[in-house]
């Protein structure tokens, strides 16, 4: 058997280092989970004092479209975000492939609206020109995208402190749950009940926060 014969030279390099080594500390996704929220409740409250809350909200009666848009928006924003922090640990695991998977399915699901809307748009065209025209349509874009904005900020600055290994596909979940999370808070507003306005500025304003996520984020976490 050959006898290990310890190199000193190598010995000293390894010493020196390991002089400025420090323990790292696991990035923790669940502050950042908090900001977000207190983010989203934070603006939703200002656009409800500022804009006013819905007629049927007020009279505790909301109407079943309210409740559709908002689960359906509620579901995206949250499973996406969880999708985004995830995103920040280059380690693949169970966990992150079923969060991968489930903002999948819950995209699949919310594009029922703008398809259920485009339906409808043909069946009733008249109507539909009318929720095209509606000036409630770009207030809802305008201040969907703001909130969005907002709730951006933390899921980017998560990512900037981790190792996102795929920055496109970190970008787009940025704008996927942002602008989910931005409509969602409009949405208390939003007098309008028609599932062509739901599909075309809803639809809008998430698409713009998707394109907007794909293309910016991807410049400003890349490491």
């Amino acid at each position: 058997m050959t006898e290990f014969t310890p190199n000193p030279q190598l010995e000293a390099l390894m010493d020196r280092l390991a002089v400025n080594v420090r323990p790292v500390q696991p990035l923790d996704d669940r502050p950042t989970m908090m900001v977000v929220a207190t983010l989203l409740l934070v603006t939703a409250t200002l656009m409800m004092v500022w804009l006013g809350l819905r007629a049927d909200l007020m009279a505790g009666q909301p109407h079943p479209m309210f409740l559709l848009r908002s689960g359906t928006l509620a579901v995206l924003g949250i499973v996406s975000a969880a999708a985004v922090v995830s995103q920040a640990h280059p380690g693949v695991g169970r966990n992150r492939q079923s969060w991968s998977q489930g903002w999948k399915v819950a995209a699949a699901m919310a594009l029922l609206f703008p398809l259920s809307g485009a339906v409808m748009a043909f069946d009733q065209p008249e109507h539909a020109m009318a929720m095209v025209r509606a000036a409630s349509g770009w207030e809802c874009l305008r201040m969907s995208l703001l909130t969005a904005s907002l709730c951006a900020l933390p899921m980017l600055w998560h990512l900037r402190r981790g190792a996102p290994v795929a920055p496109e596909r970190a970008g787009l979940l940025v704008g996927l749950s942002a602008g989910s999370l931005g409509a969602l808070a409009y949405n208390l507003h939003c007098p309008f009940n028609s599932m062509v306005y739901t599909g075309l500025w809803y639809g809008v304003a998430v698409s713009v926060a998707i394109v907007a996520g794909r293309l910016i984020v991807p410049r400003l976490i890349r490491w």
